[in-house]
């Protein structure tokens, strides 16, 4: 009787172990499913596609190889379309309703700022990979890990690459930003780099989200005298802002940030002749490590997805090779609370070239990582780099 009982309670046990184990939100005992909230429509859809594409192409090599411990990877994109009440409910979606275990794609800063609490509260691991903004991990939220050095930086390295090798340093220095969070980091950048150095900043200018027309602020820019200029703007934006400057006949160095180098800003700002600077913690589409990376594009990527590719794409491959590493190392047993633990843990993980070694074994959980200068060739419509990866 006794051992019947044992056996019985056994048997229970067992049973209530596994029945733990499916219980984990998004995980089966085939399939791991992941969630990004992304923008494929909007301003900022170059931007997202590439993100998502990023992600496929990590998912499909991963699976090709056999999955995770035996359980394949599956991702639902929620599109945002670049505007942040949309983020949370995209957001909520996939967490309510589709249920996911992780997110590997959450969009801009802004939008960031908008999800937080959910993602918090929800106790989701989660990989900010494409819009790195202090926010995300400032104060520390256990379960949020970011990629890449904060936005300052892109607004810092320029700036000091221009008044140490390229003769600015007694020149009067200009700055183009977007009146929200990420455009503030910038800002930051920016006169971190004029005080530091001692710089001449004699105009520092705010532009509304989804601008057009900039020829009055850059008509202020040019009554100021300015030399070097700082453009916190996305693909379009910088474009036309850098017509308005030919248009005028502006003699300028110029920087932008890390979208600056998609392929499409580079192809739209070529005509206006400017070779600007674009700070970078990924590697270019003509970076050796790049064009190896889309070589395995071609495999796994549909067309649509491969015409896609550029710097965000990187980052959406790396962002989840990173969650999957995390994943890899909890076994079979798969759950949120390992997979935070093992990313606390993460050390010199190595992205091939991609970006410098990632390490979120830190009070913070982010990998701030070494930037890469590059500057356009406007003949080529391509970009070059003026430096290797450097920690700053």
């Amino acid at each position: 009787m006794m051992r019947k009982n044992f056996a019985a309670a056994l048997a229970a046990a067992v049973l209530g172990l596994g029945a733990a184990q499916a219980q984990e939100v998004g995980v089966t005992a085939t399939e791991i499913l992941l969630g990004e909230v992304q923008p494929m429509s909007g301003p900022a859809s170059l931007i997202g596609k590439a993100g998502a594409a990023g992600s496929k192409l990590a998912i499909a090599e991963i699976n090709a190889a056999g999955g995770i411990n035996g359980r394949k990877l599956r991702a639902i994109y929620e599109d945002d379309g670049y505007v942040p009440a949309r983020s949370l409910s995209a957001l909520k979606k996939l967490l309510d309703s589709d249920k996911v275990f992780a997110l590997t794609g959450t969009t801009g800063s802004s939008h960031m700022v908008a999800m937080l609490p959910t993602i918090e509260e929800a106790k989701i691991p989660t990989i900010v990979h494409m819009a790195p903004n202090p926010v995300a991990v400032n104060p520390r939220r256990p379960t949020v890990f970011m990629i890449g050095p904060d936005y300052d930086l892109a607004g810092y390295v320029p700036i000091k690459y221009m008044a140490e090798k390229m003769g600015q340093k007694g020149g009067k220095f200009g700055i183009l930003y977007q009146d929200d969070d990420f455009g503030k980091a910038l800002l930051a950048g920016y006169q971190k780099a004029v005080k530091e150095l001692g710089l001449n900043s004699v105009a520092e200018i705010a532009f509304k989200r989804g601008a057009k027309d900039f020829s009055a602020e850059v008509l202020t820019l040019k009554d100021k005298g300015v030399t070097a200029v700082y453009l916190g703007t996305l693909t379009t934006e910088s474009a036309a802002v850098m017509s308005e400057f030919r248009r005028l006949d502006m003699k300028l160095a110029i920087g932008t940030l890390w979208a600056g180098q998609l392929p499409a800003a580079i192809k739209l700002a070529s005509p206006s002749g400017y070779a600007y600077l674009i700070p970078d913690y990924y590697a270019s589409n003509y970076d050796p490590a790049g064009q190896a990376l889309m070589e395995l594009a071609k495999k796994y990527l549909s067309a649509d997805d491969y015409a896609n590719f550029n710097r965000y794409t990187v980052s959406g491959y790396v962002g989840t090779k990173v969650l999957a590493e995390g994943i890899k190392r909890c076994g079979a047993n798969v759950t949120r609370a390992c997979v935070v633990e093992q990313l606390n843990k993460l050390n010199n993980f190595s992205t091939g070239g991609l970006t410098g070694p990632i390490s979120l074994d830190n009070p913070k959980g982010q990998a701030v990582l070494p930037i890469k200068l590059f500057q356009t060739e406007p003949a080529t419509a391509s970009v070059k780099a003026l430096t290797d990866f450097v920690a700053y």
